[in-house]
């Protein structure tokens, strides 16, 4: 796993709304390569956000990293991930802080993963891969294939595969019970595979997104 990827997740110059902090970056990497427990690295990963001014104004910094990590990472580290989750929610409650701004007390809670959905739906629960998918080509490869349109099936397998894993990820948060990710999605993503239109179906991509729902759930 390089090192790389998790120097790209950390805030530049310290503005921490550009991306995380470089202890939380430090926390995942050693949490993935096994030299921490789930509960270890949930209690270190949330420090960041706990000294924040508002927790709940920061926490999302904590999502987008855990979230882009879910996406972009090894598919092999999903479950662990899942699990860090899992343990995050299950944190107790911090004791109630104060603003600095305004030395009003600050609520939060770690219970349902706060805005941890929502951010999911808001980046990447949409409909926007159909209207990249109308730009890319449909072919299958030939001898004949020019160079365009072998980078745009290139385009569309990696588009596929992108919207396949989302499915699989969603799945696993929705049986777990972790972020507030309802079972809903599963029923819509079984829904647009088998009772759309034929003609508005994506075969290569809606049937093994709905595959993905009902190997993980049957599992549960």
């Amino acid at each position: 796993m390089s090192d790389a990827w998790f120097k790209e997740q950390i805030a530049p110059d310290g503005v921490e709304e550009d991306g995380c902090h470089p202890d939380e970056a430090k926390v995942l990497q050693s949490y993935l390569n096994n030299k921490t427990t789930a509960q270890e690295a949930a209690h270190s990963i949330t420090q960041p956000i706990l000294s924040s001014d508002d927790p709940n104004d920061n926490v999302h910094r904590l999502w987008d990293l855990l979230q882009t990590a879910l996406l972009e990472l090894s598919p092999a580290h999903i479950p662990p991930l899942i699990t860090l989750l899992k343990a995050i929610q299950d944190l107790p409650d911090p004791a109630t802080a104060t603003n600095k701004d305004d030395s009003e007390a600050v609520s939060f809670t770690w219970k349902g993963l706060p805005g941890f959905g929502h951010l999911w739906a808001d980046i990447y629960k949409q409909d926007a891969w159909r209207t990249t998918l109308s730009t890319t080509t449909t072919l299958c490869p030939s001898p004949s294939t020019t160079i365009d349109e072998e980078k745009q099936l290139q385009n569309r397998q990696d588009l596929r595969t992108l919207h396949v894993r989302k499915a699989n990820i969603e799945a696993r948060l929705a049986v777990t019970n972790i972020g507030s990710i309802p079972l809903d999605w599963g029923y819509d993503t079984l829904a647009d595979a088998l009772e759309r239109r034929t003609t508005a179906v994506v075969m290569d991509f809606e049937i093994p997104a709905a595959r993905q729902w009902i190997e993980v759930a049957g599992r549960a």
